[in-house]
């Protein structure tokens, strides 16, 4: 029977944000636990969210103005769902890199794009949502997003090669283009917020350290506002893609978005557990 996604005005549930530090600190996390120098300095806290449906606007969304936006694209197929749930990186940076290349380019504009990573997501149900003992990346629950500016800089300078400064230079982002490869997505969907209701305040750069300094990159852990507003897209398919702006280095424009997934409410217990694909692309103009 063809699944019909319940129209729902808003839905409610719960995330996991950052609980803000008393004694003015930053956050990090630290690979390598030695006396004296702890994991994390911080704790995170659930708290319930209203999550906006946006099928009935899902045009309205702009990367400069919410920080993401929907669009359609059909460039996948059978053979590149086997590809990504065996994580063959071959297969995907042959096939499936060169569609998010054009689907990025051709919605903004962009002339050059880099991609760096992506990351296969499958939800366990054996496992608490929080869990990922058994080495498969569960859907992220946390609020975060994927990298700060000093993060993003550093993305540049390690991906760009010869040509990173004269890059940043110009306008550059990161964009992150996420995929449900099994949909349309019943238990766990992404949610997005929109970049024009969250506080300066509420974006904390989190520090991620290999031992002691030894800084490797820069996270964004978010501190939860009942003012922050949230979308999700009900009965998100494969050929509906979220484009998630994580930093952008041009003014006057949204500068990034927090994310995560959470558990709908109407989740049908028996649905097949979501997966995603989520590809990370450095992105650059020529202006």
């Amino acid at each position: 029977m063809p699944y019909h996604p319940v129209k729902m005005v808003s839905v409610q549930s719960k995330m996991s944000f950052l609980s803000p530090l008393a004694n003015g600190e930053s956050p990090y996390v630290r690979g390598n636990v030695e006396e004296g120098f702890p994991r994390q300095n911080f704790t995170n806290s659930d708290h319930l969210v209203q999550f906006e449906d946006a099928r009935q606007s899902m045009d309205a969304f702009q990367l400069d103005v919410q920080g993401f936006m929907f669009v359609e694209d059909s460039g996948i197929d059978d053979h590149l769902v086997q590809a990504i749930r065996e994580k063959n990186s071959p297969v995907l940076k042959e096939k499936y890199y060169p569609v998010i290349e054009n689907l990025v380019k051709s919605n903004t504009g962009a002339t050059r794009v880099v991609i760096f990573d992506h990351t296969y997501r499958k939800r366990d149900p054996s496992l608490d949502p929080s869990e990922n003992s058994n080495g498969k990346e569960q859907p992220a629950i946390l609020v975060h997003v994927d990298q700060s500016e000093t993060g993003a800089i550093g993305r540049v300078r390690g991906h760009g090669g010869a040509d990173a400064e004269r890059l940043l230079q110009k306008r550059a982002q990161i964009i992150n283009v996420w995929r449900p490869i099994n949909g349309p997505v019943r238990d766990w969907p992404l949610a997005t917020m929109d970049y024009r209701t969250i506080q300066q305040s509420e974006i904390q750069p989190t520090d991620i350290f290999k031992q002691r300094h030894d800084r490797v990159g820069q996270t964004v852990s978010v501190v939860h506002s009942p003012d922050q507003k949230w979308y999700y897209l009900s009965g998100q398919t494969h050929k509906e893609v979220t484009l998630i702006k994580i930093w952008d280095n041009q003014d006057g424009v949204a500068k990034l978005c927090p994310h995560g997934a959470f558990l709908h409410p109407e989740a049908d217990t028996a649905a097949i557990p979501r997966e995603s694909i989520e590809v990370r692309c450095l992105v650059f103009y020529d202006n």
